[in-house]
């Protein structure tokens, strides 16, 4: 159970429908079509007044609470929307950076209002996901605001993380909290320390109990709804649960035990999933000078990658000491630190730890350790000071490590080690080079170390000797993961470039696409890179815009434009512009306001996008990724490597340092080679709203591609939407829902849609949206199809273009 939160407030929340994704651009042909794939739509919980009447009879229920339950409990000071003794409870698991829990959250306004606080209470539960590296600090933002400012504060703060769930950043937080009613001097503080990190934890260990594997994840009196379901499911449940409830009534039982009682018969606790087999595979994990603990003759070596702000990495510390304890000289422990982004503290604290065993030995080292996993809250600068006086050391150089990252080396050796053996994550471990991922019981470390044990006796026995058993098992080990070698052409005095000048030892291309979110989320990394090696390290832009952002080519184009007028400085300048803007869509008027903002020659600008003067220019980079088979963004070729993804700055040092070595590409590697001239293939421009394919290599595969049929009801507000469309949002539900009951009826799916459909152009085309290769519609609708069969008709689907009714054709 948590500690309590606070007072909660007896105020019932309403909730009021936010348009999320509004921000996003207009697609250039059907609304179905995505800029971004993952884009939420709809309305999320905000704290209003009570409805009228909603407090009625609260005096005399004031003092009641409904029991928690055993099968899925609620906690008194859990966030909640709704009545405690409400006959139907909704507990939900999300994830602030989610789609799916986005596309859940839009649905929620039409469940209250069907049912009001009297008949449904709606419960939050925290369950950031690991690959969503935003998603843990925006759920502890929300518990501090919940611990600071009370439930009412929360539900606004909740609002304001899904409305801007592409911004979830630790100076957003702060603002959202000051503007929730919290303190934001006291946020900081709080937020900074994790104060309330445990609750989180709390959360997700709850969630595994009761099956949850993914997000979001809805009980419903203790039946799972998996999933953004549609609200014609949601609505079901609750239907037959108010029928539950009214019975259990009848019979006697009081209002506090309803939901303990309903759960408790509902729910169906998930049996326990094997444990995967252990892998076999022995990876080459060298100690290199880590820390060690434990016996140089020990017969099993465990090496943790660990980050010291991780709080898994901290929940797994105990296991390990009780290993040792249990194995004595037979096990010795080696550390490697793999400090994570997401954890703002975790490289300062991985300094300091280092500092300390250099001043004072491996003892002192281990001494910092365990203190520092036991005060992950108490990691800013003052709190390792105190921590240094603690521990005796000389506090100037431990500071001075810190501010100057004295021990990068040692911890960027880390984290290749870390990437070329896919350790990602944090903890991760090697037993004698056997992978074990995350914190896990002791039991499965006991299982791999007793196999571990008995292959190093056998060694033993045939006369190796017990100190070099470690290093033998290690010889035929698997060597990491290589990197990928690319052969791309010198960029030219045409291609704007930053940091080191021409000729710089390490020249970074980077394709990118001003629509691409990842593209803009990586800049701040590429400026670290540059200044991490000065004088070293020149980044040239490539254009790469991809076929699903649709004002992507006309930005690349006005780019270009800002270059041949104020040469790099303005490209550079104006492309800090659009990142600004990217949410504001980049559309034709966007994109001359920024370029006034920079100071470029708006006419001259106008005149370049309206005679296509530069499309051959976006094009020759966009062929040219296509023959080096770059297909996504961003991407880079860094001297002869190539890197994938918006990546942190380490993974850059990582390929930057191995391509200062200048080593020789094996023929096995190369990935392309494109240094030879090629003519431009295309021979007209691409229109605006597209954007061109990259030139087919020879022999490559065509894409698979789906195809679609589908009905779109709008309504006001959402994306797209003309003028004369007036409906709301529920009425556009229903009418939705009115047209697939009419095919399901045996109408014929395009008169439906000539009857039903607000697309304009549907009706002629009964709908059909041909063919498009996977990535290029809205993720919902992409969803949708994927998981439909050739013929098969899908539910209500929700995008931010309204909803749907899908049909698969291929």
């Amino acid at each position: 159970m948590k500690e309590f939160r606070g007072r909660r407030s007896t105020t019932y929340l309403l909730l009021a429908s936010v348009l999320l994704g509004a921000c996003a651009p207009p697609p250039a042909t059907s609304p179905a079509v995505a800029d971004r794939q993952d884009e939420p739509a709809g309305g999320v919980l905000v704290a209003l007044p009570p409805a009228e009447g909603a407090a009625e009879g609260a005096g005399e229920r004031a003092a009641a609470f409904a029991e928690p339950g055993t099968a899925v409990p609620v906690a008194q000071d859990d966030p909640s929307w709704g009545d405690p003794l409400a006959p139907v409870t909704l507990v939900l698991w999300g994830d602030y950076q989610c789609p799916f829990t986005a596309r859940l959250m839009a649905n929620l306004p039409t469940l209250q209002e069907k049912y009001g606080p009297a008949k449904l209470r709606i419960v939050w539960k925290h369950n950031p996901l690991p690959f969503h590296k935003n998603a843990r600090p925006a759920h502890i933002a929300a518990e501090t605001v919940l611990r600071l400012g009370g439930v009412n504060s929360f539900w606004r703060f909740h609002a304001l993380a899904f409305a801007n769930q592409r911004d979830l950043t630790p100076d957003a937080f702060t603002a959202w909290a000051a503007q929730s009613g919290v303190d934001p001097s006291a946020f900081e503080v709080a937020f900074t320390r994790q104060h309330f990190a445990d609750a989180i934890d709390d959360d997700l260990a709850l969630g595994k109990r009761v099956g949850v594997t993914g997000t979001p994840a809805s009980f419903v009196n203790g039946v799972f709804v998996a999933g953004a379901q549609p609200i014609d499911k949601f609505q079901a449940v609750i239907d037959a649960q108010l029928a539950e409830a009214a019975a259990l009534r009848r019979q006697g039982v009081p209002p506090q035990r309803i939901y303990a009682e309903l759960s408790e018969r509902n729910h169906k606790t998930p049996p326990p999933k094997p444990a995967p087999p252990l892998d076999t595979t022995v990876w080459k994990v060298p100690v290199d000078g880590s820390p060690v603990r434990g016996s140089p003759t020990a017969l099993v070596t465990l090496v943790m990658f660990g980050d010291l702000e991780c709080p898994f990495c901290k929940r797994a510390v105990p296991t390990i000491t009780e290993l040792e304890a249990k194995y004595g000289d037979k096990l010795r422990v080696v550390f490697k630190h793999n400090p994570l982004p997401m954890h703002p503290r975790a490289e300062a604290a991985a300094e300091f730890a280092i500092e300390a065993g250099a001043q004072k030995g491996e003892a002192t080292f281990w001494k910092a350790h365990q203190a520092l996993y036991d005060n992950q809250d108490k990691l800013e600068d003052t709190d390792l000071e105190d921590l240094a006086r603690a521990l005796g050391l000389d506090t100037k150089r431990v500071m001075k490590a810190i501010a100057t990252k004295k021990h990068a080396a040692r911890i960027q050796r880390d984290q290749d080690l870390a990437a070329e053996i896919q350790a990602s994550g944090t903890p991760h471990f090697f037993v004698n080079g056997r992978r074990l991922a995350g914190a896990q019981p002791r039991e499965r470390f006991e299982a791999l170390i007793d196999e571990e044990i008995k292959k190093a006796r056998q060694l033993f026995v045939e006369g190796t000797p017990a100190a070099k058993v470690y290093e033998t098992l290690q010889k035929d080990a698997k060597a990491g993961v290589t990197m990928e070698r690319i052969l791309a052409p010198a960029p030219t005095k045409d291609n704007p470039g930053k940091g080191a000048p021409p000729g710089a030892a390490i020249t970074v291309q980077m394709f990118a696409d001003f629509q691409c979110p990842f593209c803009r989320r990586v800049q701040s990394e590429v400026d670290r890179l540059i200044a991490a090696y000065p004088g070293k390290v020149r980044v040239v832009w490539r254009h790469l815009p991809l076929s699903f952002h649709p004002h992507a080519q006309m930005a690349a184009e006005a780019a270009v434009e800002a270059f041949r007028q104020k040469g790099e400085a303005g490209f550079w300048a104006f492309s800090a512009k659009l990142w600004e803007a990217q949410s504001q869509g980049l559309d034709r008027a966007v994109i001359e306001q920024m370029a006034a903002e920079v100071g470029l020659d708006v006419p001259k600008l106008s005149a370049a996008l309206d005679t296509r003067a530069h499309w051959k220019v976006v094009q020759a980079d966009v062929e040219l990724a296509g023959r080096l088979k770059i297909s996504g963004t961003p991407g880079f070729v860094i001297n002869d490597y190539f890197l994938s993804g918006a990546q942190p700055l380490h993974a850059f040092q990582r390929y930057v340092n191995k391509a200062l070595k200048r080593e020789l590409i094996a023929p096995d590697l190369l990935k392309a080679d494109a240094r030879q001239p090629v003519a431009l293939v295309a021979t007209v421009p691409p229109p605006f709203g597209t954007s061109p394919s990259s030139a087919p290599a020879p022999g490559a595969v065509a894409q698979v591609r789906l195809g679609a049929k589908h009905l779109l009801v709008m309504y006001a507000g959402s994306m797209r939407a003309p003028a004369h469309i007036t409906r709301t949002r529920d009425e556009a539900i229903a009418r939705a829902e009115e047209a697939r009951k009419r095919v399901l009826g045996g109408a014929k799916f395009e008169d439906v849609v000539a009857q039903y459909s607000d697309e304009p152009g549907a009706a002629k085309r009964g709908g059909d949206l041909g063919t498009f290769p996977p990535g290029a519609m809205v993720k919902p609708f992409q969803d949708t199809v994927e998981a439909l069969n050739v013929g098969q008709m899908s539910g209500v689907v929700e995008t931010a273009f309204g909803f749907h009714i899908i049909v698969r054709t291929q």
